[in-house]
Order: structure tokens, then C-alpha cells, then sequence
């Protein structure tokens, strides 16, 4: 029979550090499961009898003891990765908790954006300051809104990703759900121009292969200095200044997703499609955009 303890939660924490998670990720997810385990212990609740009921007592526990409602969030997203590594390595044989749904992020709970903003969006980031820049946050932004990639997946995109027959474009996106998608014509064209700009930029054009990163950052005052490569710091920089064009303060990279999903439910997309072109686990991170019945 399964039964969580101390030596489990380690393995947990070692696995964290070797699937490249940042320090502060892999102590804070630790610590979650540390707490769980104490709470169930304090309960009397053996592993083997845990479900979805005792994950609503704990969020209750948590919510009496104070804890903020992004704690909370984080807390079950540590439970449920912790369980499906369980189930991903044998030692479990059914997750408890596969269709928990994780509480939406205080921060995006009452600031839904609407298509009118992200229309504004990619018309500012057309007309940006120069054409590399520009080109870069037009296809950024629509493979945040219109694709639904992690800021991970975009990280990891070379050119060797993308592939172009007119308007037919796809990408192989790398990670935990790797797979291939096929792109929007809209976020196709925004990737090929963006491309065609890189090749014709003289800070660009002599260091640009098939393998070089997708996306370029950009250093100085005035965007002068060119880099292939971006990271996830950079990425959210970026995200943020395109938000402030459009006033609206600290966007993030979670809210486009959700706008994705919300997208792609609009053109006819099913459940089981959304699930697959963004790499979700489960239709529960996409019920609340489904419409009532």
C-alpha cells in the first residue's frame, strides 16, 4: 500500500532539482509536501485513504491558518505534481488527485483580458521603435495568445523548431508535453517576418543557423545590443511591456494562456484539442472557459 513519508518527499525534491527546476520552485514545492504530510499526520489520515475530499479539507486548514490565496494555489500544484510523479514512476496505481483544479491566481482572478486588448496588443506591437523588436513581439505575443506556449517552451524554440509551406506552419515544441502543433496563419506569417527581419539585420544576419535560438534579447537603454537567446526573465519583461502599452498592469504569461484556450474554444477547438495544442493534462484547466450548458 502507498504511504507518503519524509523519504518520498526527498526523492520528490531530488527529482525536482534533476527536471531543472529553479531553487526557489524546488524548496517551496518541498516545503508544500512537507506541510501536507504533517497536516495528514495530525489528522490521522493514512496515504492510502487520501482523495479529492481530503484535499479540500487541507485547503480548508490552510484558509483558517492564515495562508494566502497564491499559497494555497501552490500548495496544490505541488501536491498534484507530487502525486503524478508517484504515478508516473510505478509507486502509485491511480492519482488521487488527477482532477483537482487548481484555484485561479488572485492576481488574474478579476483582471480577465479581453480579445479588444489583445487586438490592441498586437497592433502596438506592430508599430514598435524598430523592426527587429517589433517582429519579435508580434510573434511572441501571438504564440502567448493564439498557441498557448509556457514561457519554457518559447525559451527552448530554435529555428530548427518551425516548419513553413505558405500559410501552413508548425512547431515542435520541446519540454514534458512535447509535441507538434500546428500554427494560426496569423502567428505563422508573424514568425516568418520575423525571421526575414532577423536575416536582413546587420547585428543578426552573419550568426543566424538552423539551430540558433528562436527569440533574441535585446541589451541597453535603447535596445542597441543584440542576443540570440532569451530567458524566462527576459520573456516576462517583455510580456510586461507589452501589457503597459495597453494598460494593463503586470500581465503575465499565465493570463495569455488562459486567453489561448479561451481562443481556441472560439474557432470550434474541442476539449480534447485545446488539451493537446497547449500540452495540458487535464479538461479541468480548461472548465472555466467552456460555456454554461
Amino acid at each position: 500500500m502507498f504511504t507518503l513519508d519524509a523519504t518520498k518527499i526527498a526523492g520528490f525534491r531530488a527529482n525536482l532539482t534533476a527536471s531543472g527546476k529553479q531553487k526557489a520552485t524546488m524548496e517551496c514545492y518541498s516545503r508544500d509536501m512537507s506541510n501536507f504530510l504533517e497536516f495528514l499526520e495530525a489528522e490521522a489520515i493514512h496515504s492510502g485513504d487520501i482523495g479529492l475530499s481530503t484535499l479540500d479539507q487541507y485547503k480548508e486548514f490552510l484558509v483558517n491558518r492564515g495562508s494566502k490565496p497564491n499559497s494555497i494555489r501552490r500548495a496544490i500544484i505541488a501536491i498534484r505534481m507530487f502525486f503524478r510523479w508517484q504515478e508516473e514512476t510505478g509507486h502509485l496505481h491511480g492519482n488521487p488527485f488527477e482532477e483537482a483544479i487548481v484555484p485561479t491566481h488572485e492576481n488574474n482572478a478579476a483582471r480577465e483580458i479581453s480579445e479588444d486588448k489583445i487586438d490592441l496588443m498586437l497592433s502596438l506591437a506592430s508599430s514598435g521603435e524598430t523592426a527587429l523588436k517589433s517582429a519579435r513581439d508580434l510573434a511572441l505575443l501571438l504564440l502567448f495568445s493564439r498557441e498557448g506556449l509556457k514561457s519554457t517552451e518559447i525559451v527552448a524554440l530554435t529555428w530548427t523548431s518551425f516548419f513553413a509551406a505558405g500559410e501552413s506552419g508548425r512547431l515542435s515544441v520541446a519540454g514534458d508535453k512535447a509535441r507538434t502543433i500546428g500554427l494560426e496563419a496569423q502567428t505563422t506569417l508573424a514568425i516568418k517576418s520575423y525571421r526575414s527581419v532577423l536575416q536582413e539585420d546587420s547585428r543578426t544576419k552573419l550568426h543566424l543557423t538552423a539551430i540558433s535560438p528562436m527569440f533574441v534579447s535585446f541589451k541597453g537603454a535603447d535596445a542597441r545590443a543584440v542576443q540570440f537567446g532569451i530567458t524566462r526573465h527576459g520573456l516576462k519583461f517583455a510580456i510586461y511591456e507589452l501589457g503597459i502599452s495597453a494598460e494593463i498592469p503586470k500581465l503575465n504569461a499565465e493570463q495569455l494562456r488562459h486567453v489561448a484556450m479561451s481562443h481556441k474554444l472560439s474557432l470550434g477547438f474541442t476539449p480534447d484539442m485545446v488539451m493537446n495544442h497547449l500540452g495540458l493534462r487535464r479538461v479541468g484547466n480548461i472548465s472555466k472557459h467552456l460555456s454554461p450548458p
